[in-house]
């Protein structure tokens, strides 16, 4: 073998040593924005994996009376309909009471043509299970402070929403809807029937440890 061909093996399998050394070169980056477009119709649930074993879902209001859209959620996959963690979203996303911007609905009054209007809607979310129940807590303490100590609910008021957490972001680009009648006694507050969207997650830099 000559010389030449000699060295190039040598600095091949010194290349691949270094690679070997290094496994996160090899290893498929984690993101820490996603972006995409969804759409769903009426009464049908939208269900998108974000990462970090994620998903970005739309709930379809199941409430009655009238009321018709989705409630925007960010779901640990896997969990059960009926477990405590099944919803990273609302524990940090406030006002929480009445509407706000998880509620892309007609819920508490709000006509479909102005619920499909308010965009970006914009949220948080936390990341584990034993984040959102930190998270949980805080927010129990604040919205029931006659139930704690004047201290406890002001170091809840104080950290709520301190845990690292995620952000998005949804733009309704497109729906149809049958707008609301204020003519009626009590008032048709309309119906939303599909809307094609867009999101944008973006994860805390430190989700990657």
């Amino acid at each position: 073998m000559s010389p030449s061909v000699t060295g190039r093996a040598q600095v091949g399998l010194a290349v691949t040593l270094l690679l070997a050394a290094l496994p996160c070169l090899s290893a498929e980056p984690k993101r820490r924005t996603v972006r995409f477009w969804g759409e769903v119709a009426q009464g049908l649930e939208f269900r998108k994996n974000i990462g970090r074993g994620l998903d970005l879902v739309l709930s379809p209001d199941k409430m009655g009376g009238g009321i018709t859209g989705w409630t925007i959620q960010v779901s640990p996959q896997g969990q059960s309909p009926t477990s405590e963690c099944r919803d990273f979203a609302w524990v940090v996303t406030p006002p929480f009471r009445f509407q706000n911007a998880l509620y892309l609905d007609t819920s508490y009054g709000t006509p479909a043509q102005e619920a499909v209007a308010i965009s970006p809607r914009e949220f948080n979310f936390v990341l584990s299970c034993e984040d959102y129940k930190t998270e949980y807590e805080r927010v129990e303490k604040v919205l029931w402070p006659y139930n704690y100590s004047q201290e406890a609910m002001e170091e809840a008021r104080a950290r709520l929403g301190t845990i690292p957490h995620g952000t998005g972001r949804l733009w309704i680009r497109d729906s149809k809807y049958t707008a609301a009648d204020k003519t009626t006694d009590p008032v048709k507050l309309g119906e939303i029937h599909c809307i094609r969207f867009e999101v944008k997650i973006n994860f805390p830099a430190d989700a990657n440890q």
